[in-house]
Order: structure tokens, then C-alpha cells, then sequence
């Protein structure tokens, strides 16, 4: 993996290569505030060798996920994924109680979908469409990870969405139990490109 300080560009190039399309000044403004955050952690953890798919288009929609990470599982030496849901919110609530729905604070456009309810579904569509996966039920592992949210306060009514395989909220105040939780689903051993071009090359169901 490139150095986060020149991630940004690196990443631009490879969307670039990979999909013909060039993302927009607003989206490279929000890539420079998340992607190195993310690329650090990975390094930290030592899974230098995952690779990030950026804007990572899902099959058969026009939906993008922010990033999948792509490498080997560590017990079985399979392509295993991890979906990443980007957030810079550093504070967030339930929305008139919804268990689905949050309101950030200062952004406009009323209620949110929860990012764990997002990555999830992400997850579950590509499980279903992608046929390289079809054999292999849980080759695919979601976070939203909230990296600005550094007190635990400021977020804590969100916890009370269901975490499961396809989706668990992680923030900047707990980066070690998401470093934890990567390393369970990525080996430190990864070939990333080796994975994502199985994921990007797979037939649709």
C-alpha cells in the first residue's frame, strides 16, 4: 500500500485505470479527509498489503461503496472482503427514535440512513450479484467506521444498531478493536490485487 500523504492521488489513478472514471473535486476533498485515516490504520495493523477499491461500484445499480478492502482470509487463504462506509461525523443520534434513521448535527438534508444499516446492505447486495462469492457465504465482512467521532458520547445512541458480520460501527475512539476486527477477516499475508481483480472480474448473478 502507497503511503497515506500520497494515497490520495495513487487511489485517483487507480479508479482511473480501473474504471474510466475520474472522481469529482468534491469527492477528492472528501477522499483526502478519509482514505489516508484508513490507509494509516491499515498499516498500523499490519495489512500494508489489502488492497483499497475506492468508489467501488456495485453491480448492476448506481450505488458506489466508499471502500472495499480486498485480500486473503487468515484461516482459510481465500479472497475475503471487508466493506468500509467512510463518515466524518463526529456526532450523530437516533432519529426520533428510529433504530434505521440518525440526524448529524450541521448537516443539512435531514435524517440519515444509520452507516451500519448502509454497509449492510451493501454487503447483502454483493453477495447475492457478484458469482466469484457464490460459494462462499461469508467472504464478505462490512464497518462503518466513524474516524472523527473521538468521544464515545457523541455517538453512543447509534450503538444500539445490531452489529453482525455484514455490518458493525467502529469510530476514531475505538481504532483498536477495528484493527482487531480487520485482522480477523484480512490476513497480514494479503495479496490484495490478486483479490480484487477476482472481485472486479467476477461474472453477475
Amino acid at each position: 500500500m502507497a503511503n497515506p500523504d500520497s494515497l490520495v492521488e495513487q487511489l485517483l489513478e487507480q479508479m482511473l485505470f480501473r474504471t474510466g472514471r475520474r472522481p469529482s473535486e468534491s469527492e477528492q476533498k472528501s477522499w483526502s479527509r478519509s482514505l489516508p485515516v484508513l490507509a494509516s490504520d491499515l498499516i498500523e495493523a499490519g495489512l500494508g498489503g489489502v488492497e483499497m477499491l475506492v468508489e467501488y461500484h456495485l453491480p448492476l445499480t448506481s450505488q458506489r461503496a466508499d471502500v472495499v478492502l480486498a485480500g486473503l482470509h487468515p484461516t482459510t487463504g481465500r479472497p475475503s472482503y471487508v466493506v468500509v462506509e467512510l463518515k466524518q461525523w463526529s456526532a450523530a443520534q437516533r432519529y426520533e427514535g428510529s433504530i434505521d434513521l440518525v440526524d448529524v448535527p450541521g448537516m443539512p438534508g435531514g435524517p440519515k440512513l444509520h452507516p451500519v444499516a448502509q454497509v449492510k446492505g451493501y454487503c447483502e447486495y454483493l453477495s447475492d450479484f457478484a458469482k466469484a462469492l457464490a460459494d462462499q457465504p461469508d467472504a464478505v465482512a462490512g464497518v462503518a467506521y466513524l474516524h472523527n467521532a473521538t468521544d464515545p458520547a457523541a455517538v453512543a445512541e447509534l450503538r444500539s444498531y445490531p452489529a453482525s458480520l455484514g455490518g458493525r460501527l467502529f469510530t476514531g475512539a475505538d481504532r483498536g478493536d477495528m484493527q482487531t476486527f480487520l485482522k480477523s477477516r484480512l490476513s497480514t499475508e494479503s495479496s490484495g490485487h490478486t483479490a480484487g481483480d477476482t472481485l472486479i472480474r467476477s461474472a453477475v448473478e
